[in-house]
């Protein structure tokens, strides 16, 4: 009988064992260790199938219009905010630039 190095099994790694050994089989540890072998094809099909099928991400940062941004805090200053809503919505990025208008409320 040969001894099975068990560095690092897990309580299920032991259940597994402790099943295939009832069941019959001559060297279930051995088995077991065979099951917990890296495998790096495995593992690099399974990468190469996640970043193919993964949709690409946009990192692009927001493009805030500084310009529009004064613009429309100065509409806000003198109190239309309509005019500053119409102008923030004419950006590409309204969102980005109405919130970036904060920063100009009511500075002199």
């Amino acid at each position: 009988m040969r001894t099975i190095r068990r560095d690092g099994w897990t309580a299920a790694d032991y259940d597994s064992q402790q099943i295939l050994h009832e069941l019959g089989h001559r060297d279930a540890a051995a088995r077991v260790t065979r099951a917990r072998r890296p495998r790096p094809l495995r593992r690099a099909w399974r990468t190469l199938r996640t970043r193919l099928h993964r949709p690409a991400v946009e990192a692009s940062a927001p493009v805030i219009d500084w310009a529009a941004a004064r613009a429309a805090a100065d509409a806000v200053n003198r109190g239309d905010g309509e005019a500053a809503g119409r102008i923030v919505q004419a950006t590409a990025d309204p969102r980005g630039t109405a919130f970036a208008a904060f920063h100009f409320i009511d500075v002199h």
